[in-house]
């Protein structure tokens, strides 16, 4: 399997899930939600973004989502994800957010269209096209750009969204984050009950870690969950508290039916991955550049590859184990493959 095809075949993979992830959460498609974990909407929000630009229509149909659903997105964590991300991130956020400021969700958008302007802004002779074919050829230059995406040096036709999306579907399991938002209110509370729900319990900078918000914030949120009484604490490790609740009386009650019943998400820390992801899509892109060595290409997507091998292996599904520097370049190429059809198919 040559460089490009290896590219190609994680490109295809990659926007198969997030069509697949999406339209779990209302996007028109084939709506699966048969996948074992916990939909994550902002830092999914941000990679899709980034590799929408390889597919228009699901970068277009995510737009449409926005603005049906965009009262689920929490602003803040969204914010505090996106600080670790480049520029080119950033300026799409922005372009995106101005967009839905434009389109009616002036109150929701308009602090973080704020803050992506302030960041370096964009020489209108550096506009470039925010569509890609598959192949990496840019697409021509829209005669009539939209002017919120321009602003931030993206190129392409106006956009209108059809609001054909479905609400979303909110059940116990794959959109456990938003029944938790229904019921909390969006910020650090519901984030630190869907970790506690998918864990035995952990330190509030473990949690934080997890679910991108700050320490102190998590921190705060614990002690006054636990202030229920439905949220407990125990002395574990050098006098350290851990909080944890009782899964039998929390899924019984989300489910509304017998904890033998419930099959249970797995946690998988979104924000971590789709950083993980990201690094392996540049890295393709970058090995596929005249001038470099075989030996340079081999070795940049092996060490990409073991940053998202650490990842999977967290959340239990059932893959193969990352391609290694234990195997063979002449059985690298199978095992890449195996691994990367195995990742995204996962059940």
């Amino acid at each position: 399997m040559s460089q490009r095809d290896f590219r190609d075949l994680f490109l295809k993979n990659v926007l198969n899930f997030l069509w697949r992830q999406w339209s779990a959460l209302g996007v028109l498609g084939e709506a699966r939600t048969g996948d074992p974990w916990v939909l994550d909407p902002e830092p999914m929000l941000l990679f899709t973004l980034e590799m929408g630009r390889y597919e228009p229509r699901l970068f277009d149909e995510v737009m449409d989502w926005l603005v049906v659903n965009g009262k689920w997105i929490d602003i803040q964590r969204l914010r505090g994800i996106l600080r670790g991300k480049n520029q080119a991130v950033m300026n799409l956020m922005g372009a995106v957010s101005s967009f839905l400021v434009k389109a009616g969700n002036e109150r929701k958008w308009k602090n973080l269209n704020k803050h992506c302007r302030s960041q370096d802004q964009v020489s209108q002779n550096n506009i470039e096209p925010l569509f890609y074919g598959k192949n990496g050829k840019a697409h021509p230059f829209s005669k009539n750009p939209d002017p919120e995406f321009l602003f931030f040096g993206f190129n392409r036709p106006q956009l209108e969204t059809r609001r054909m999306t479905r609400k979303v579907p909110i059940t116990s399991h794959n959109t456990l984050r938003f029944l938790l938002r229904a019921l909390m209110g969006l910020g650090s509370r519901s984030e630190c009950l869907v970790f506690l729900l998918t864990h035995d319990g952990s330190h509030p900078s473990e949690v934080a870690g997890a679910i991108g918000l700050s320490v102190r914030g998590t921190q705060d949120a614990l002690i006054e969950l636990s202030k229920s009484g439905l949220v407990l604490t125990r002395v574990k490790g050098k006098r350290k508290i851990e909080y944890w609740l009782s899964h039998e009386r929390w899924w019984e009650f989300l489910s509304k039916g017998s904890i033998t019943e419930i099959k249970k998400p797995i946690w998988i820390d979104w924000i971590a991955l789709f950083s993980a992801l990201s690094i392996i899509w540049s890295t393709l892109n970058e090995i596929g550049k005249e001038g470099i060595t075989d030996y340079m290409r081999s070795s940049k997507l092996r060490n990409s590859m073991e940053i998202i091998g650490v990842e999977f292996a967290k959340s239990g599904l059932d893959i193969p184990p990352v391609p290694g520097s234990d195997v063979k370049p002449d059985q690298y190429e199978k095992a890449f493959e195996a691994f990367i059809v195995n990742v995204f198919g996962a059940r």
